[in-house]
């Protein structure tokens, strides 16, 4: 067995292969300027300026002169200095074609005595061919293609440092670190002045992690540092293959590490050094990481200086959160009871961040709050060393928004992006009003995402801000056509169009015809979302459909008719609406031959006149992928009585919707998207009272996605008021699985990759019942799994994959929604 003790240090450390090859082409780059004056040239005659007689080139074998004396751009008979030399020395060495250039200058002693320059140079070989020996793990083409070196050009020594550079940090990316690299040049024999480039390339062991190890670790744990480090030793799964990454090393040792130790009051933590001991006939190596833990400092006083617009209790309130936190403040967490709490440098930095936001919210831009960390010594012998914290706030003035400017909406008006914009000119500044318009311009799908942060231009007299959205147009309107399945209408295809921001003012307009075994529907819909450019919107829709349900197989339902709905805001809310909309329309109930249940399509035809009345609020960051805010909506239908028609009952709705964020990954650059982790929360109701007999599809059903109420984990209308029944169960009739009254709620932990994917765990409850006073929300049936939405041209698509704990038999059911169906 042959071992190698590698001995890296944090303040001597390889430089990364970027700084490396930066530092080779700083070596091996010749000086710029090393022209020779004989005695015969007074020096101060070259820095005054002399008139150059002749220009003359040696030593090109294959560049002609012509071509290097035009690259040189000096003339003769003209007037030239030192700079000038240097000029065109830099424009001779741009060309990539030569190793060496001297420049020698004589004559010019006497006023007849011609001034002549001589430009010596040596010429790099043409590259004949290319060629790496012992590559194989790393492409030569991309080798090739990202340092640009090219057969038939002149030989580059800082493209080929290049070359050496990328083909050592893509081994070290596949866990091959210490490649040993070769340059050498071959003359060709028949042909003078080219040379074939070799690369010969020794990538030795693959170094796998198979063990790391602490010395000097007297508080934590080794299991515990380990956790903490991105670099994993090699486990039995194949996600811990235990590569060795250098670079991700050096993360660990200089900020993972010491950041974990700063969140436990340890602020003299240092790294003393590390070793890695490789197997070099295996590659199995063992990391040993030498650490002084120091002593743990806790907090002796804690205040806030310089603040006015906020008293020093709430700000000092966002550090003890910060560093509480809900597990603390359950008694989960560090033992607080030998005295002083231990200082968390991280929850400190974490909430100096937050304090500074609060700011911001309030207008004041150029806020900034210093955060001081004094060291005290121990109140008594053997004990802990303290911190004294300080917040130094500077406040500044608030700042007032001054402009907001709209640029790039080449087809869409500005009023229609000015009213997703929560700001108006002369409003005091809000960060965090910035960023609800952004999500919200964003989430009108009418332009290219990610959209370009906000620019904020503040005026360096005044303080005030103008803003400007940039924003880039995409093409919104499509022509729809494919297949859908449902639970509830089996196979079907569909064709249509729609488009959602008509003439650039966001109405939007669609028609759309599905057809199928089970059904044959016609809808042809208009939405102005704000009529003669006012804040009420407008919508009218006329359809036609014809239903066999396949959920339902004993008839089906055919409807004509038309609606329309009026939307009108709230004085003082600028998320809450109200509705008022008009439907009235003909059912005719056709019961299939032979059938023996005549329960639900052996009814006369009925004529539906309904008044309906609602009020909506809506917070939520994106109309399908929210991550932050609410979503409440209270809904009534009257049907009947003075209306006229053939019912008489009214229906009452009431949903609700909460979103939080919990975690994201990347989106630090401006603009960039992040993956965010949020949780939703829902709970939704309805009850009908009255006679709707006539009408039984407008009561309510469960179970599904595509049908009635949702609730996964089961099949469409399978969960009724008498219980579970499967789906075409002859111990219940087709009416009794409606009731008059419905409860669910449920959670979901939604990963948001982007704006168009998405997926998702969920666990969700509900019931039906046959009348609002039977309703007991401790009977429910359960539901939990996995979910995945997309965006598609199409619209939105889900796949599901949920458990029914509360079946006959519990087990999995598959969903497959399109459109915006679906529990979230």
């Amino acid at each position: 067995m042959t071992l190698t003790y590698l001995f890296r240090s944090l303040r001597w450390r390889a430089a990364t292969p970027a700084l490396a090859g930066a530092i080779a082409l700083f070596l091996i780059l010749p000086a710029v300027v090393h022209a020779q004056v004989p005695d015969d040239l007074p020096a101060e005659a070259l820095s005054a300026g002399v008139v150059v007689d002749s220009i003359q080139v040696e030593g090109n074998q294959w560049v002609e002169s012509n071509l290097i004396i035009g690259t040189i751009g000096l003339s003769t008979g003209s007037t030239i200095t030192f700079v000038d030399i240097q000029d065109a020395e830099r424009r001779l060495w741009a060309t990539g074609r030569f190793r060496d250039i001297q420049v020698f200058a004589r004559g010019g002693s006497t006023d007849d005595d011609p001034v002549i320059l001589t430009f010596r140079v040596e010429e790099n070989p043409i590259i004949s061919s290319l060629r790496f020996e012992g590559l194989r793990n790393v492409s030569e083409r991309d080798v090739r293609d990202e340092s640009e070196l090219r057969t038939g050009e002149p030989y580059s020594a800082q493209k080929a440092v290049l070359a050496k550079a990328i083909i050592r940090e893509k081994l070290a990316d596949r866990g091959i670190p210490f490649a040993q690299i070769e340059e050498r040049q071959v003359p060709l024999e028949d042909t003078e002045g080219e040379v074939e480039l070799v690369f010969q390339v020794t990538e030795g062991t693959r170094v796998v992690v198979s063990q790391v190890a602490f010395d000097g670790n007297e508080v934590f744990s080794d299991s515990e540092l380990r956790s903490v480090l991105s670099t994993r030793q090699e486990g039995f799964w194949w996600f811990r293959s235990g590569e060795f990454h250098e670079e991700t090393l050096d993360d660990d040792l200089r900020d993972r590490l010491p950041e974990f130790y700063a969140a436990n009051g340890y602020l003299d933590f240092q790294v003393l050094g590390d070793t890695l001991i490789i197997d070099q006939d295996s590659g199995k190596s063992r990391l040993e990481v030498m650490v002084d833990e120091g002593p743990q400092y806790r907090i002796a006083d804690f205040s806030v200086a310089g603040n006015r617009r906020f008293p020093a209790q709430e700000l000092e309130r966002y550090y003890s959160q910060e560093e509480g936190g809900l597990l603390r403040s359950l008694g989960i967490g560090r033992d607080r009871t030998d005295g002083a709490p231990v200082f968390d440098r991280t929850a400190f930095r974490d909430a100096t961040e937050q304090v500074e936001q609060l700011y911001r919210n309030q207008g004041y831009l150029y806020v900034q709050v210093q955060p001081l960390i004094d060291r005290l010594p121990p109140e008594e012998e053997g004990g802990n060393p303290r911190v004294q914290l300080t917040w130094r706030v500077e406040e500044g003035q608030p700042a007032y928004i001054r402009r907001i400017n709209i640029k790039g909406n080449t087809f869409t008006h500005d009023r229609v992006i000015r009213e997703q914009i929560a700001l108006l000119p002369g409003d005091i500044y809000s960060e965090e009003r910035v960023l609800r318009s952004y999500q919200s311009i964003s989430g009108l799908g009418f332009f290219e995402t990610p959209l370009p942060f906000p620019d904020i231009q503040p005026d360096p007299e005044t303080g005030d801000v103008d803003i400007t959205f940039q924003v880039e147009e995409q093409q919104t309107g499509s022509i729809n056509f494919g297949t859908s399945m449902g639970g509830a209408t089996g196979v079907a295809g569909f064709l249509g169009y729609e488009q959602p921001n008509l003439f650039g003012q966001a109405k939007s307009g669609s028609l759309r015809w599905d057809f199928g075994r089970y059904q044959n529907n016609f809808q042809l819909q208009y939405t102005d979302p704000s009529l003669w450019q006012s804040r009420i919107s407008g919508s009218v829709s006329l359809f036609r459909a014809r239903d066999r349900f396949f959920s339902f197989a004993t008839g089906e339902q055919v409807r004509t008719g038309g609606l329309t709905r009026f939307g009108l805001p709230i004085p003082g809310s600028l998320y809450s609406r109200v509705f008022l909309g008009y439907n009235l329309s003909r059912t005719d109930y056709r019961l299939r031959e032979g059938a023996e249940d005549t329960s639900l399509f052996g009814r006369p035809p009925g004529t539906q006149s309904a008044v309906s009345l609602g009020v909506t609020r809506r917070t939520q960051d994106h109309p399908i992928f929210p991550t932050v805010g609410s979503h409440l909506s209270f809904d009534n239908t009257f049907s009947g009585g003075v209306l006229g028609g053939d019912g008489d009952f009214t229906k009452h709705e009431l949903r609700g919707e909460w979103w939080v964020p919990v975690g994201r990954i990347g989106g630090e650059q401006p603009g960039s998207r992040p993956i965010i982790f949020a949780l939703g929360l829902r709970a939704e109701g309805g009850a009908i009272f009255g006679d709707a007999g006539n009408f039984p599809f407008d009561r309510f059903w469960l179970g599904g996605v595509q049908f009635g109420e949702s609730l996964r984990g089961y099949e469409e209308t399978t969960i009724t008021p008498q219980g579970y029944f499967s789906r075409g169960s002859g111990q219940i009739n087709d009416i009794d699985r409606l009731g008059d009254t419905y409860m669910t709620m449920g959670a979901e932990y939604a990963v948001r990759l982007n704006d168009n994917i998405s997926v998702s765990a969920f666990y969700e409850a509900g019931n039906v019942w046959r009348h609002p006073r039977e309703v007991d929300p401790s009977r429910m049936f359960r539901g939990a799994g996995l979910g995945v939405q997309l965006v598609t041209p199409f619209g939105p698509i889900g796949l599901d994959y949920a458990y029914g704990f509360d079946k006959t038999v519990p087990g999995w059911q598959l969903h497959f929604r399109m459109g915006g169906t679906g529990a979230f």
